[in-house]
């Protein structure tokens, strides 16, 4: 039986070598695409056709808009945290990303999770970090 392994996947060049990567050792490979806003339900559809043409096991979907907006943007907005006293101190959604993809895992019955972030800039150390703090998982980068 193939170790099962969620990739949070964006469709883009690093994520896409992550699932082939995945595949060539061996994993069932669930990815995830958490919509945060500002893409069409074409590119969403694009995402989702990459992963499955790809060999994905599973391609999941989850609406994260509103979640972003009430738990990260509305307290930010009121509480007017700003950087550098300048302009608004707005959310990152990579933390939602992963809890997303964590909750997965825990429905799957895996505690392998992977991405594609590098160390070029801080994702790899959000998810990283976000993985570390919700639990004992895995994480394949």
């Amino acid at each position: 039986m193939k170790q099962k392994v969620v990739l949070a996947f964006s469709g883009g060049l690093d994520t896409t070598y992550c699932l082939y990567e995945l595949l060539k050792k061996g994993y069932e490979v669930h990815t995830v695409f958490a919509n945060s806003g500002g893409i069409s339900a074409t590119e969403i559809e694009n995402i989702a056709a990459k992963a499955q043409s790809l060999g994905a096991s599973q391609h999941h979907c989850f609406d994260i808009r509103q979640m972003v907006w009430k738990q990260f943007v509305t307290p930010l907005v009121w509480s007017h945290a700003r950087i550098n006293n300048e302009y608004p101190l707005l959310c990152s959604d990579r933390y939602m990303i992963v809890k997303k993809c964590l909750q997965l895992c825990d429905e799957l019955d895996t505690m392998l999770f992977a991405h594609g972030c590098t160390a070029m800039g801080n994702d790899q150390f959000r998810f990283d970090q976000t993985v570390k703090s919700l639990g004992d998982y895995q994480i394949i980068a």
